[in-house]
């Protein structure tokens, strides 16, 4: 609208632009953020003229009508994330047109996915892909390619012959102005000239591994500086979703997290939601104890540029898996070495928790998953569908904070069953131990199962109603 001369606009006569200029008015934007009082005055024309002036700028400037019917059908493209069970929590998928992000803390998993994405983007749409291509932008590290071999030699729907390195392209990106130099400039015309090729695949996903880098700083936080990050992820979140919509790529972006504190603030009037009430409903995970020790970074400005948020959390957990548990056939984790054990022995496996904090295209839900040579899997029955926080000063009723869900049913199916906050058989482990059996000495103490059900106790009528059972006829 700036670069928009008035002086090139048909609707307007000599007589008219001349008064405008005069009056310091060159530009669209000079005449449409001003008043039609200050336009008047400033450029000596009655105000009714002034009135007859932004009416017909405003219909030659105006953008035609298109009916709903017309217009393409968009975000419908969707490509599996090679798990079925995570592919119905997530609505279907990885959907493209929209801007995902996935923040946990460091070894939960986010470039296993990531990697794990850039593989299964190339699948034809018999076995659940969109025969596409990946960029991959990282900050401060590596491509890992020798994992990425591992994920496309291991993983059951991956083969060499359908998947190839040729199909991703890498670029480093160490600061905020080469990102945006790549995501405003050179992104676009390799987009244009893969166009072009008739045996190149159309570019279907972009990962940015991770944006929090690029804001590290030793420097004192100051409000200035919060105010030009603000500007710059409001800038990047722009240019993404520029790119999503247009070209129809699903933007995968990855996130840190920060400890979660909580700091003493002013009281607040009857229905008002203070901010750290608020940020736990898009910046954290809080489907078993522990999650919400962590929060996303880079505050609500960088949240409200998102259509999804998932949360990768480290429980410490190790179990022990039933067969019916077991995703597939579950190769060693990577997080857990095990080569001085013997063929024969069943190690505990590393539990992690995956969290659908907010999403525009599925409701918020939660399961357990491993990490494996293959990459990333779900444990199959573990997926649950959260509650949606209660309005404020109401208690959400008994029961409702969990429902489990099935990889084969619609999400709006769910059975009212309880989920556990706690594993049976878990061992708590929140140090890096590659393995370690589950032993009197390491189960949880008596001091931290009183707190768990002083957090969980049960309702006095649900007593009463049991009393009335067993009690005489």
């Amino acid at each position: 609208m700036n670069s928009v001369s008035l002086s090139s606009l048909s609707s307007l006569t000599t007589h008219q632009k001349s008064f405008l200029e005069k009056g310091g008015y060159k530009t669209l934007s000079d005449l449409l953020l001003n008043t039609p009082s200050d336009i008047s005055r400033t450029a000596r024309i009655a105000p009714l003229e002034v009135t007859r002036i932004l009416e017909a700028t405003c219909r030659e400037r105006a953008t035609p009508i298109n009916k709903i019917k017309d217009l393409p059908l968009e975000g419908e493209e969707k490509f599996t994330t090679g798990d079925a069970e995570l592919d119905s929590m997530l609505g279907g998928g990885i959907r493209t047109g929209m801007l995902w992000e996935v923040v946990g803390e460091s070894a939960a998993g986010k470039t296993q996915l990531a990697l794990q994405l850039s593989l299964l983007v190339q699948l034809p749409s018999r076995l659940g892909g969109v025969l596409g291509s990946a960029f991959y932008l990282t900050v401060a590290s590596q491509l890992q390619t020798t994992r990425m071999e591992q994920i496309l030699n291991t993983h059951p729907l991956l083969s060499p012959s359908l998947c190839s390195f040729a199909n991703i392209q890498h670029a480093s990106v160490p600061t905020i102005d080469k990102l945006i130099f790549v995501l405003s400039k050179s992104l676009p015309q390799y987009i244009s000239a893969n166009d072009q090729k008739s045996s190149s695949r159309p570019l279907k996903l972009i990962v940015i591994d991770a944006i929090a880098e690029l804001f590290h700083t030793s420097k004192r936080t100051t409000t200035q500086f919060l105010v030009e990050r603000s500007r710059r992820l409001s800038e990047i979140g722009t240019l993404l979703h520029l790119l999503a919509s247009k070209h129809q790529i699903a933007v995968l972006v990855l996130n840190e997290v920060s400890d979660t504190i909580d700091r003493d603030t002013a009281p607040l009037d009857s229905g008002q939601i203070g901010y750290k009430d608020q940020f736990r409903w898009f910046g954290r995970a809080d489907s078993v104890p522990g999650e919400e020790r962590k929060e996303a970074t880079l505050g609500l400005v960088w949240s409200n540029q998102l259509n999804v948020r998932i949360f990768l959390s480290r429980t410490g957990r190790r179990r022990y898996l039933e067969e019916s548990e077991r995703p597939r056939k579950i190769q060693t984790s990577i997080s857990a070495t095990s080569s001085n054990n013997s063929a024969g022995d069943q190690q505990p496996v590393l539990i992690r928790r995956l969290t659908v904090v907010f999403s525009s295209v599925c409701d918020p839900a939660s399961c357990d998953y491993v990490v494996t040579g293959e990459g990333i899997s779900v444990i199959p029955g573990s997926a649950v569908l959260l509650a949606v926080p209660p309005a404020v000063g109401t208690a959400a009723p008994p029961g409702s904070a969990h429902v489990s869900i099935s990889p084969h049913e619609d999400l709006t199916q769910m059975r009212d069953t309880q989920v556990a906050p706690l594993d049976i058989g878990h061992v708590v482990d929140n140090t890096a131990v590659d393995s370690r059996y589950s032993t009197p000495d390491n189960e949880p103490g008596d001091d931290e199962w009183d707190a768990f059900w002083e957090r969980n106790a049960l309702p006095e009528c649900v007593f009463e109603e049991a009393g009335n059972l067993t009690g005489p006829s």
